[in-house]
């Protein structure tokens, strides 16, 4: 209609077909080689929490061989005390001694137990992981599982790193306060499921609101992206809501599922 000639429209026609099959191209292979690194990220993550879990294990096991050699010589110096007849000796040492470790093992193995409720294996082994950290580390810990937990409507690898993130920080800011304290809940009520994680911390004059930015954190320059991150996998999910607050001396946060 302006006057090219027929070769020219031909030309050009072919021209655009070409530009737009190559760029199709282009386009499908750049969806597939980000598609195909997305799978290797996550399964280099899922690798990581699976390390990290079996290494925990490791210590378990360790931590169990030594003490069955404290209780061969718990044995052997409760047998000197019969040895002499000193039971009023043999009280004292039980209960100074003995009693206390048998409280702590029994408690910290009931709060433990309680992930046992949780059918998801990989949310199950990452919080064995940082809940069993956080007891080695002397952090007064509390799980509450009370419900059978599977099926939780938000992708895994996305809940796991979340999950990891809060808990580590948790354990972070209650290793800072003089009584370190972590409580971890899980509850399922009809369609809706409710992470709870309450630590102590010491107020720093950081609004927690500014938490979510990046390169916000109460624990100095460079860091803070552990959060961020976390609230942009959050910001993914239609279904998915995070309530952050202050309750005394505790920081409380709610990661709500439905």
């Amino acid at each position: 209609m302006i006057g090219y000639t027929r070769e020219i429209v031909l030309f050009n026609c072919i021209l655009f077909t070409c530009y737009f099959i190559i760029s199709t191209i282009l386009i499908v292979n750049i969806i597939k080689a980000n598609k195909e690194k997305a799978e290797m990220d996550a399964r280099q993550d899922s690798y990581h929490r699976l390390q990290e879990y079996t290494n925990q294990i490791e210590n378990m096991y360790s931590s169990l061989r030594s003490f069955k050699h404290d209780y061969s010589n718990i044995l052997l110096s409760m047998s000197g005390y019969m040895e002499t007849d000193d039971m009023e000796g043999l009280k004292r040492y039980f209960e100074k001694e003995i009693l206390p470790t048998g409280k702590n093992i029994s408690k910290n193995s009931a709060h433990i137990n309680q992930l046992m409720n949780i059918r998801t294996t990989e949310l199950k082994s990452i919080l064995s992981a940082k809940l069993l950290y956080a007891i080695e580390l002397n952090i007064n810990v509390s799980i509450e599982v009370t419900n059978e937990i599977a099926d939780i409507p938000m992708d895994t690898l996305d809940l796991t790193r979340v999950i990891g993130i809060f808990l580590d920080n948790a354990i972070e800011a209650a290793l800072e306060t003089d009584s370190p304290f972590l409580s971890f809940a899980l509850v399922h009520a009809d369609t809706e499921y409710v992470f709870i994680i309450s630590n102590s911390f010491f107020e720093k004059g950081v609004p927690y609101a500014s938490l979510a930015q990046p390169n916000v954190s109460t624990k100095g320059a460079n860091r803070g992206l552990g959060l961020y991150n976390a609230h942009e996998i959050i910001a993914k999910y239609n279904s998915v809501f995070l309530d952050t607050e202050i309750q005394g001396e505790h920081f409380v946060q709610r990661l709500r599922i439905t």
